[in-house]
């Protein structure tokens, strides 16, 4: 049977968190996923040529809020998106911070009758179905840019970041780690990276618990 694993990334935050924990506090998205996703391959529990025949699907959430940030994370090994910010977008939501207050003005968050009267589901679930639709849509014409045909066979090396002026590097060289090879980490090889996490007995995991 096929087990999912959620990974979700130090981004952004609900509006009821502490200002200084949005954005601050968790490892970021990018990080957090592809080491996620390497570790797996080198326990050979993914498939880095074809994630359909991985033995654990990878949910990514942190800050999905364009098609372009969907094939970003399918880059660095998620198989599925999680959103949450970016349909709050969709309903209406202005980011007032009250979503623990009750009194959220938009009336997403909120109980009060006397601000929930403007959350229509008529017309709040044609504008959330849109944006989904749309989004999907503008990953996928992303994907046919690449020369894919599915979110299986989109790898590190199709996303490139510049790293400095005149310099560009991609996913696959910014994390190491991806260059993993299948079951690599069960022979005892593998990143430095990754062997150093490996170990259980290098005192990660005491110093952690």
């Amino acid at each position: 049977a096929l087990h999912n694993r959620m990974v979700g990334g130090g981004e952004g935050g609900t509006g009821a968190a502490p200002p200084e924990f949005s954005n601050s506090i968790g490892t970021p998205l990018p990080e957090g996923l592809s080491f996620v996703h390497a570790v797996l391959v080198g326990a050979g529990l993914r498939d880095p040529v074809d994630k359909s025949k991985s033995k654990i699907a990878l949910i990514a959430s942190g800050k999905m809020l364009t098609g372009v940030s969907l094939f970003k994370s399918f880059c660095l090994g998620a198989d599925v998106c999680n959103a949450a910010r970016s349909f709050l977008f969709s309903l209406g939501c202005i980011q007032a911070l009250k979503c623990n207050t009750n009194t959220c003005p938009t009336g997403i968050t909120t109980s009060d009758p006397d601000l929930t009267w403007g959350l229509d589901p008529a017309t709040k679930q044609v504008r959330v179905a849109s944006f989904h639709r749309k989004t999907v849509h503008v990953a996928v014409e992303v994907m046919e840019a690449a020369g894919v045909n599915s979110w299986s066979e989109i790898h590190p090396s199709l996303m490139v970041k510049r790293t400095g002026v005149g310099t560009s590097r991609d996913f696959r060289e910014i994390f190491a780690h991806l260059q993993v090879k299948k079951g690599e980490l069960l022979e005892g090889t593998g990143p430095e990276r990754l062997l150093e996490a490996w170990d259980l007995d290098d005192g990660i995991i005491s110093r952690v618990v």
